[in-house]
């Protein structure tokens, strides 16, 4: 049985740290690219450490440490890892 605290996905793996209201905030370990995707609720993500190239919208932004971003509801987004780090994130998962 997987630990409800854990969650995992292409690239990534989450430990839920606590709530903001009806929003999860994760503490998430970035190994891989992560794939385009959408969520149906808007996301924030703060980079804690390493670097990134996300494209959102088909628009690609170097992030690293003390970066952050909000995406919205329904719009495509996906990371390319330059150099593995930790993310927080706050949204529903």
């Amino acid at each position: 049985m997987s630990d409800p605290q854990i969650i995992e996905g292409p690239g990534f793996r989450g430990r839920i740290t606590g709530r903001l209201g009806d929003m999860l905030v994760i503490d998430a370990e970035v190994e891989a690219d992560i794939p385009a995707h959408a969520a149906d609720t808007e996301e924030f993500a703060i980079v804690v450490s390493g670097r990134f190239e996300v494209t959102i919208n088909g628009t690609t932004l170097p992030c690293g440490p003390g970066d952050h971003l909000v995406v919205e509801a329904g719009v495509e987004h996906a990371i390319r890892v330059i150099e593995p780090g930790r993310l927080v994130l706050i949204g529903r998962m």
